[in-house]
């Protein structure tokens, strides 16, 4: 992935966005990404996958209002790294919380707006982002 040249400044969307894409934005989760009941169904982390995959402890209605206005805030605050296509939406957001804890939300529907996201260590914020 490339880097944009420079990030969008605070407000604005991805390069070729609508002023719109923020708040069109929602976390939908993924179940690969999930170890417990979740609103989407039952969880599928640690099933047999080639690749391991980062648990996200987000599984409540009020979980999912919580993220859906962190990517909003992230797409808002130009914390995003784009890629060739993204439209709308950036492909690769990032967010911070109140504790500290890097989130990293990936869009899986570009023409929704939809999101997955997980927490990453510092570190990989920084290979991802940095």
């Amino acid at each position: 992935m490339r880097k944009p040249p420079h990030p969008a400044a605070p407000g604005r969307t991805a390069p070729g966005g609508s002023a719109s894409a923020p708040q069109g934005a929602v976390y939908v989760g993924s179940p690969e990404h999930k170890a417990k009941r979740w609103w989407g169904g039952l969880p599928q982390a640690g099933a047999r996958r080639r690749e391991p995959t980062t648990v996200c402890p987000l599984v409540t209605a009020a979980d999912r209002r919580t993220a859906t206005k962190w990517i909003r805030t992230a797409i808002a605050s130009g914390q995003y790294k784009t890629v060739r296509g993204d439209g709308a939406f950036p492909k690769h957001v990032w967010y911070r919380d109140g504790a500290g804890k890097f989130w990293h939300g990936m869009c899986v529907n570009r023409a929704a707006g939809e999101y997955k996201g997980w927490p990453i260590p510092e570190d990989q914020w920084h290979e991802i982002f940095g």
